[in-house]
């Protein structure tokens, strides 16, 4: 089972990659030149309004996590009804899906004519932006169901397809958006572009959904109050912690936004971008192995579950390292080849932070896909909750005090340390959870290469780069070292054997 478990996640592992790969390269130059086209007014416009239609979007996240949950406990089980399961899921997310646009044509709107800082003139394409991303919302939650079926059924390499599809249609049309980049209503097509790609996958995964498990998706009510019971209070936890996390990044988007304009709200947005691409790198490996994860909580083999999550958080935090170091030891040149000239004030010591908030939600792989397959989630997802929001008060009492736009980024920091410590007393106190041995498999290679690429990046401080291909070779020499420190501590004699032997 050990090894068919593995083989399996390699081979999801493979896929994802390939995807993350495209979809990273092409948004990389995707929003460089949304930037050149639009300015940095009008990106920082669209993402001030996307905050508002995220807090409330937060439903989608929950629903998925909960839908992709119960679809595998479902699978792992021996009497298993993934029909009667699909339907309960489908019917919540329904209702999402019309309670999100009730919040959004009232509550979001009265908070983009009252308390939106946007540039004078520019009130009605905001309420436009607003509007198709409204619909985008509702579009997303309600194909929720069926996208998760291919999460469910380890169907990665058709995610993928759609997702590379998406990528190079949003692509084609950027390049569109340059011919009409002296519109006045530049921001509004843009808008509408960007919706084309919600469109896209909500139409191609109900038609496959239908091929490819008809049986699954039949519609069939179910009527019973019992049934729903259990999935919602899992999903309402699962909803609290990401309305907490939504409303701690978008919230603080907000605050940006109040105290410091757009422009200051394009730096926070492209600082999050590269986190967001980092994360991408990481996480692709811990959602392969979430399938395997929680199936095997279903089937009650516990010790494969925790192995597979000491092993996912341990693979995940080496990956992270690879892209840390030589990132962040050419962190001004790089971003500045990313963005050109009008890159905003404040990125690259935004992205900094971001960087450091990526490495300790990193250290979360395996632990919180573990938890989820348990259930028993309520004070994981409280405390979570209660530190996200926490940052909120916090940072607007920095801002009122003059602190600058980034210091928000080190309460995010502090909190996100404190969520990682209480979780482990959490496992401790509720499932007997041996913390020191997770610690010692999933944590010390990483530990170790981080000690060592720190010490290098002392030594290369010193070096003074002058040109375009001095900081573009520093870049090299410095992921060339990462892997190569990697290799030697990052995985055990049997693994580089085995990855040796594979190679070969």
């Amino acid at each position: 089972m050990s090894r068919s478990s593995d083989i399996r996640i390699l081979k999801n592992t493979v896929i994802i990659y390939i995807r993350m790969a495209v979809t990273i390269i092409v948004g990389i130059v995707t929003s460089r030149l949304v930037l050149q086209a639009l300015g940095a007014s009008d990106v920082g416009i669209y993402s001030a309004v996307g905050s508002a239609v995220a807090l409330v979007g937060v439903i989608t996240g929950a629903l998925s996590g909960t839908t992709v949950r119960y679809m595998n406990i479902e699978m792992g089980k021996p009497d298993g009804n993934p029909n009667r399961m699909f339907n309960i899921c489908n019917t919540i997310h329904m209702g999402g899906a019309v309670l999100i646009l009730l919040i959004l044509e009232t509550i979001g709107i009265w908070y983009i004519r009252t308390k939106l800082n946007v540039p004078p003139g520019k009130e009605a394409d905001a309420m436009f932006v607003f509007q198709v991303s409204t619909i985008v919302a509702c579009l997303g939650i309600a194909n929720v169901p069926f996208q998760s079926l291919f999460t469910v059924h380890e169907k990665f390499g058709t995610v993928a397809i759609v997702d590379i599809v998406n990528t190079l249609v949003k692509l084609g049309l950027v390049l569109l958006l340059f011919f009409m980049r002296e519109s006045r209503y530049v921001l509004r097509v843009y808008a509408v572009m960007m919706s084309a790609t919600t469109w896209i996958s909500f139409i191609a995964y109900r038609i496959m959904s239908e091929r490819r498990w008809s049986g699954i998706i039949r519609w069939k009510w179910v009527g019973r109050w019992a049934e729903y019971k259990e999935v919602l209070r899992f999903n309402n936890y699962n909803l609290l912690h990401s309305s907490s996390m939504i409303a701690r990044s978008q919230g603080s988007n907000m605050l940006i936004n109040a105290f410091f304009g757009t422009t200051t709200n394009a730096a926070y947005f492209y600082a999050f971008t590269l986190q967001n691409y980092v994360n991408q790198f990481v996480n692709n490996f811990d959602a392969a192995s979430a399938p395997q994860i929680t199936q095997n909580v279903g089937a009650r083999q516990m010790e494969e579950a925790i192995r597979l999550s000491r092993r996912s958080c341990r693979i995940c935090l080496v990956l992270f390292l690879l892209l840390f170091f030589p990132l962040w030891s050419e962190l001004d040149f790089l971003m500045g080849l990313w963005l050109g000239s009008k890159m905003p004030p404040e990125t690259v010591l935004m992205a900094r932070w971001t960087l450091i908030i990526a490495a300790i939600s990193t250290t979360s792989s395996g632990l919180s896909q573990l938890i989820n397959a348990l259930g028993r989630i309520k004070w994981y997802k409280i405390e979570i909750a209660v530190l996200y929001i926490l940052c909120l008060p916090a940072g607007y009492a920095l801002f009122k005090s003059g602190a600058p736009a980034y210091t928000i980024l080190v309460c995010f920091v502090v909190a996100d340390f404190l969520n990682r410590v209480i979780q482990f007393i959490l496992l401790r106190a509720q499932f007997h959870f041996d913390v020191l041995h997770f610690l010692q498999h999933a944590y010390l290679r990483p530990l170790m290469i981080s000690v060592v690429m720190t010490g290098y990046l002392f030594l290369y401080q010193s070096i003074v780069w002058t040109s375009f291909w001095g900081h573009a070779a520093g870049f090299l020499l410095t992921l060339f070292v990462t892997a190569l420190v990697i290799g030697l501590i990052g995985f055990n004699k049997e693994e580089r054997h085995k990855i040796g032997s594979r190679g070969a």
